[in-house]
């Protein structure tokens, strides 16, 4: 059966209310794998992967047009050989010159 309520218990219970409030937005913000804060963070990880996602497209791009002109340009594809691995043309001499 109900009993009545001292005095006292019904001063309790609105202060009984406000800490069961704030235990649930606590609970709203720090739950674990379902908290705002876990959302918040999720969403920096997204934007962070989202950056670097379009960074590697750009590089893939770069990359490829490189592909295209050393299959497409002789030209370039020497010049490439020249700078990067030393390569000479048949009968060609290199001499290089130190500094003092």
């Amino acid at each position: 059966m109900l009993k009545k309520l001292t005095s006292r218990e019904k001063k309790m219970l609105p202060y009984i209310g406000l800490c069961f409030f704030i235990l649930l937005i606590m609970w709203i913000i720090f739950a674990p794998n379902r908290g705002i804060l876990t959302l918040y963070k999720s969403q920096k990880k997204v934007e962070k992967l989202q950056a670097e996602n379009s960074r590697l497209q750009e590089e893939n791009i770069a990359l490829q047009e490189e592909i295209n002109r050393l299959q497409d340009d002789p030209a370039y594809m020497e010049e490439k050989a020249r700078k990067e691995y030393g390569m000479l043309k048949e009968n060609e001499v290199l001499y290089i010159f130190k500094k003092k």
